[in-house]
């Protein structure tokens, strides 16, 4: 087993000189408190209690003690408190974090709108959003940026230890919902250091050890990020959390830890682990039947959680239930019985005093990566089960292997959380496949692409042939609503809606409403579709026109009114206009003297022109015919 460090980990300037400050109070004799956990590392504020510098949660608790202020930095009401108890202050607050204490304050006291970008509970973001004095927006997600209005500026202020790659894309929301921003790029060197570091690492191993405080924002960041290198991760605090066997002899190892993780931590952890590779090394060479060595067996007894397998060898290997298949099943006996020929592999080192353990899931993940890298090779879709969603995508599980779809891939837009697949069997394309490193990338979002193109194709004939489609209505908007035909969303526009005058969309659809539409207008380059539906309803200039004629006095509604007129619609969907002059004889009247938008009124009929489909009415006539009819 090859061991590697990572060229940047460990403490941090701004962590050594607060446990500098915290070591040099406590060895000046006088009792000393940290405000809250120095720094996020728990081995080492218990180290610091010991030393005599416990941490304190609240300011009450303070009677005659130094408060040492903790790396992430509070905000000015803390420090007005400690100077009105006449408290001894040491300030640890970290140089970085100061900074951005600092710039927040100057940029709120000239006038501007301040946007911080960081975690809501991480207390270095708490300490400086009270610098801002309630002026400011806090963002963690997109589900933040979508939240805030439209700012006229944007100061952009981004904790020191948030992902690069996140503050980015974040960055890039909030320039979309403000007329002009400026960003402070305030994430300490230190952090994106590590981070690279991590990557660079995870790339060239097998397993990535990141060893550091679980409340630690940056050790887990750094986890996440070997994690999508494709480096099978484990996050430790310490080295008793190592277990051998997550390690081979033949495995490449790397170590990183968090800027808060103190370098006797690290080194115990190295120790360890040059002692695990000794072991194994140990155990490999002394082997009658090699570990990983692939054998036929059959099944001589069967339990609810393990299987005897005898392969030939003088005693029978056991085939723990975990090893059996993905996803594992409830009970052995459900699925194997006695005699049963299996082909499994050594999973462990043979001892003269230890059982031999096999698995049958590893054989099966070797004829799956030959699955896997065959359909890579022709471009060919894989099924897939999504089987837990993370920040930077989704894991998923694919026969007997383990993979992995970025968020950029799991759906034709962009998405903030691929957690809808978790559970659910889709096809994916094959980005990346890397048996060696057991890493395996997916795209949903090319599979949904071609399923997309293909419908395209089909919708193009449609709009040529003007043929009528099923659609399903997925979104109202104030001014249409969004039918999706055959997974392909286009615009149904308020005025192809209906025949008659709509004032709301929910007044005639409701969401998951099934409807006939035809294809309005059609632009494949762009992906660009309108849909109509009143063209799928019977035209009222077909069929009701002919219901009317000339001197018809009518019931109509007015539905709009302009300068020269009202337009008046029928019950039936025909509109026409009443123009000011067939409204009233005194020519000093407007038409909004005489008609409000949605009145009902008498009008007659005094013109058809069923080529250019245009009727028009009177009202003075039809008051005059009322008046002749009373007589």
């Amino acid at each position: 087993m090859e061991i590697y460090r990572a060229k940047e980990m460990g403490f941090c300037y701004g962590v050594r000189r607060a446990m500098k400050l915290a070591l040099d109070a406590a060895e000046a004799g006088k009792p000393a408190a940290t405000l809250g956990p120095l720094i996020h590392n728990p081995q080492v504020v218990k180290w610091l209690a010991d030393k005599g510098v416990p941490a304190i949660s609240d300011l009450s608790d303070f009677h005659d003690k130094i408060v040492i202020i903790r790396s992430h930095g509070v905000g000015p009401s803390c420090y007005n408190d400690i100077k009105c108890k006449n408290l001894a202050l040491v300030d640890a607050t970290c140089p970085f974090v100061m900074r951005n204490q600092q710039i927040t304050k100057e940029l709120v006291a000239e006038g501007h709108q301040v946007v911080l970008i960081g975690e809501k509970n991480h207390p270095e973001m708490k300490s400086v959003a009270e610098w801002a004095e309630g002026q400011s927006y806090l963002v963690e997600s997109m589900e933040d940026v979508a939240a805030m209005p439209h700012l006229a500026e944007a100061h952009i202020v981004i904790q020191t230890t948030f992902s690069e790659t996140l503050a980015d894309e974040l960055i890039r929301a909030i320039s979309l919902k403000a007329d002009r921003t400026e960003v402070h790029k305030t994430i300490c060197r230190a952090t994106s250091d590590r981070q690279r570091a991590a990557r660079e690492l995870a790339r060239r191993v097998d397993v990535m050890i990141v060893i550091g405080g679980r409340n630690s924002a940056n050790t887990t960041r750094l986890a996440e990020v070997c994690r999508e290198e494709g480096a099978v991760t484990y996050h430790i605090e310490t080295a008793a959390e190592l277990r051998p066997t997550w390690f081979h002899h033949q495995d490449k190892v790397g170590i990183t830890a968090g800027a808060s993780t103190p370098d006797w931590i690290i080194e115990e952890v190295v120790c360890i682990m040059e002692d695990m590779s000794k072991l194994l090394e140990s155990e490999d060479i002394n082997l009658d039947v090699h570990k990983g060595s692939v054998v036929n067996g059959k099944v001589v007894e069967v339990f609810d959680n393990k299987a005897y397998i005898s392969f030939g060898y003088k005693t029978e290997a056991i085939l723990p239930v975990h090893e059996y298949a993905y996803p594992v099943p409830e009970s052995l006996k459900d699925v194997l019985k006695v005699g049963d020929e299996l082909r499994v592999q050594i999973i462990n080192a043979i001892r003269e005093d230890s059982p031999i353990y096999v698995s049958k899931i590893k054989v099966d993940r070797l004829a799956d990566w030959d699955v896997v890298e065959e359909a890579f090779e022709k471009n060919e879709a894989v099924e897939c089960e999504g089987i837990e969603a993370i920040k930077v995508g989704l894991l998923v599980q694919i026969k007997s292997l383990r993979g992995f779809i970025p968020l950029s891939q799991g759906d034709l837009r962009f998405v903030h959380s691929l957690a809808n697949l978790v559970g659910q069997k889709f096809q994916a394309k094959i980005l990346e496949v890397d048996r060696a490193k057991n890493r395996l990338v997916l795209s949903r979002k090319a599979v949904l692409e071609e399923a997309r193109d293909s419908e395209l194709d089909v919708l193009e004939v449609a709009y040529h042939n003007g043929e009528v489609l099923k659609g399903i209505v997925k979104k109202i908007m104030p001014y249409g609503a969004f039918v999706n035909v055959n997974g392909v969303e286009g615009l149904l526009h308020i005025s192809d809606i209906s025949w008659k005058k709509i004032a709301k969309v929910e007044d005639v659809l409701q969401p998951e409403q099934e409807i006939d539409v035809k294809i309005k207008s059609f632009d494949k380059e762009k992906q660009r579709i309108s849909f109509s539906h009143k063209e799928c309803l019977p035209d009222p200039w077909e069929t009701s026109i002919h219901e009317h004629a000339i001197d018809d006095v009518v019931d109509a509604k007015v539905v709009k009114v302009l300068e020269f007129g009202v337009i008046v619609e029928l019950e039936d969907g025909l509109t026409g206009l009443l123009h000011i002059n067939e409204m009233t004889r005194d020519h000093n009247r407007k038409p909004g003297d005489i008609c409000a938008l949605g009145d009902q009124i008498k009008v007659r009929i005094i013109g058809i022109d069923e080529n250019r489909k245009r009727i028009s009415f009177s009202l003075v006539e039809a008051a005059s015919h009322d008046a002749a009819e009373e007589e």
